[in-house]
């Protein structure tokens, strides 16, 4: 018995709670940071998020106070910051190992940051064990060794190891004493408890970029904070220590800054750069300017090369109010808290005062449903009493949330904004009434462009989006995907569609939730949950775009069928002029002016037609 008591307090010693900040510094994959293309798209998405909520909520601020808006506008610069050597073996394009320059004529390997040490050193050449691979270094009389893998000679390519990435805003700026927490401490934030739409919801996002990048290079992150009141931007180094706190490591003031306000977030990461394609940083900012129409934002990449994505709407999108929690969306934990916290008296003022849509007649009929009397204090039911009252509130007859906790785009603001990106000859855009899924409100918004400058190969480009923000990636787990797999396209006249269910062709298809909460199917914020309730709304507003497109593609099919026999007439016209000659014995010459007079006519109905279609 002594000794089973020994091991367990043996085991016992080794016991320790783990923080916030240990456990995702070995898990970053979890926060999106999977490979290096990927995270740098997080580290942008995250710092653009921040920014985008804080230079709205500044403009609603001067809205209410009447004064001049002054719209969101956000610089987004990278560059390359330290370049290297990597050993990529024949008949594959993945580095397996860095080389990197120890001395004049000395060469080393590196493995994800740690230096290796060679197996076999003779004379000019060094080996090494990569993994189970044979790795030799040969040193001539080149500025760079050769390098063999297995026995066959491999590539040695420059590459970018770490890149600088600023993002900068003329939103309120950060007050001084809240920046080491905002950017130093995960799970630090004021939107995890509003029930209203918004970018960020946990209070992780931005902080988790400053992780990686102290993780992956060590730096600290640089932020920079001009409040509107102040003469000089205060500058700040900031990490995260393993306890969740912040370690702030230098501090200084500076004149000058981009803007009259606002905040720049510096972080340098090691990660990969794609100029172009669907996963690039060009395509996520283009991606968000087109549900974003109200903000300017400009992109300067590592080639130096500038875009400026300019606002196409002087309209604020409506700002959104924050709500109570809904009964139906309530669950045991949430229930047992709000009654603990609560500031009311009596359990009937807490239903009528702390939760939405319950009157005071409807808290009376369920209280008295579940036999507890209206003026016991909250904190004092029983476990037994919170699970009676929490059925009864799931069950009662209460109204759906209040929806005004959303900001949708609009549908004027999205055709406009779509139209200006894609150049197509036809857009669709519907924008639902709000919904809700456990008790939650939602709305989706859709839109559906065709031709014009669209790419007429391949599939149709999908671009979803969770509260105006794009999703690049997980697309086949994400509910979006599946609304359109699930829409039977050749009803509407779409001609050619994959075999996974999307469109072939020159079309642009747009899903957008918005909600007070996003259910993202990981803390990487990639893809949305397939909630039955998402995707039948999902799947409704897809129907209403493509029965407008069904519309105007019947239509261009007729005019096509249309001018195909006024091409053939116009072909066989002189034989058609000559028997008609024959028969009522007129002149060929004169049937054959009559002929171009009604043929004249009918192009001159033709285009009408067109247009007045066109300004549909």
């Amino acid at each position: 018995m002594p000794k089973e008591v020994e091991i367990a307090e043996k085991l016992g010693e080794r016991m320790k709670a783990v923080s916030v900040a240990e456990f995702f510094k070995k898990n970053k994959h979890l926060l999106g940071f999977d490979n290096p293309l990927k995270s740098m798209l997080v580290v942008v998405k995250e710092a653009v998020d921040n920014a985008l909520d804080a230079t709205e909520e500044y403009a609603y601020e001067l809205q209410k106070k009447g004064k001049e808006i002054e719209f969101p506008e956000i610089k987004v610069e990278i560059k390359k910051e330290e370049h290297g050597l990597v050993i990529i073996p024949e008949g594959s394009d993945i580095p397996i190992a860095d080389l990197v320059k120890t001395g004049k004529r000395n060469w080393d390997l590196v493995l994800f940051g740690k230096r290796l040490r060679a197996s076999k050193v003779e004379g000019n050449t060094k080996e090494y064990n990569v993994e189970g691979r044979k790795v030799k270094l040969v040193f001539t009389s080149a500025i760079k060794p050769q390098v063999y893998v297995d026995g066959v000679k491999a590539s040695v390519k420059e590459r970018t190891l770490k890149y600088k990435v600023s993002v900068t805003d003329n939103g309120p700026g950060i007050i001084e004493s809240k920046i080491p927490n905002v950017f130093g401490k995960l799970l630090y934030g004021s939107k995890f408890h509003r029930l209203r739409q918004s970018r960020g919801q946990q209070g992780i996002g931005i902080s988790s970029a400053v992780l990686y990048a102290q993780q992956t290079t060590g730096i600290p992150a640089r932020i920079t904070s001009k409040v509107k009141t102040k003469s000089k931007a205060v500058v700040m180094e900031i990490s995260i220590a393993d306890n969740n706190e912040p370690i702030i490591h230098s501090k200084e003031y500076v004149d000058g800054f981009d803007y009259e306000h606002g905040t720049k977030v510096e972080l340098v990461i090691e990660a990969d750069y794609r100029e172009s394609g669907e996963k690039s940083v060009y395509e996520f900012i283009r991606r968000t300017a087109i549900v974003n129409p109200h903000a300017t934002f400009i992109l300067i990449e590592p080639n130096k090369r500038k875009t400026v994505f300019k606002r196409t709407s002087n309209k604020l999108p409506k700002e959104p109010k924050e709500i109570k929690p809904h009964p139906h969306g309530l669950e045991f934990g949430k229930l047992k808290d709000m009654l603990i916290a609560t500031k009311a008296r009596t359990i009937k003022s807490f239903l009528v005062n702390d939760l939405s849509r319950v009157s005071s007649q409807m808290a009376d009929n369920i209280l008295k449903k579940v036999n507890i009397d209206a003026n016991k204090k909250p904190a004092e039911l029983t476990r037994q009493e919170i699970e009676k009252l929490l059925r009864a509130l799931h069950k009662a007859p209460l109204q759906r949330p209040s929806t005004d906790c959303l900001s949708p785009i609009g549908e004027n603001a999205l055709r406009k904004s779509i139209l200006a990106d894609t150049k197509a000859e036809f857009v669709a855009v519907v924008s639902r009434k709000p919904t809700v899924y456990k008790g939650i409100p939602f709305l989706v918004e859709a839109a559906i462009a065709y031709g014009g400058e669209i790419k007429s190969e391949g599939m149709a480009q999908r671009l979803r989006y969770a509260n105006k923000i794009p999703l690049l990636y997980d697309a086949a787990g994400c509910a979006t995907t599946k609304a359109i797999q699930e829409m039977n396209w050749k009803q509407y006249k779409v001609q050619s569609v994959a075999q996974n269910g999307v469109p072939m062709g020159p079309y642009v298809i747009l899903i957008h939730l918005a909600s007070v909460w996003v259910p993202y199917t990981s803390e990487g914020k990639s893809a949305i949950a397939s909630y039955p309730e998402i995707i039948k709304e999902m799947k409704l507003a897809l129907q209403d775009c493509a029965r407008k497109l069904k519309s105007y593609l019947g239509a261009k099919i007729r005019e096509a069928i249309k001018a195909q026999r006024v091409s053939l007439f116009e072909a066989y016209m002189p034989e058609f002029a000559l028997a008609l000659s024959k028969i009522i014995g007129v002149k060929e010459d004169e049937i054959k002016k009559d002929l171009v007079k009604v043929l004249s006519k009918l192009n001159k109905l033709r285009a009408k037609q067109e247009g007045e279609e066109n300004e549909k």
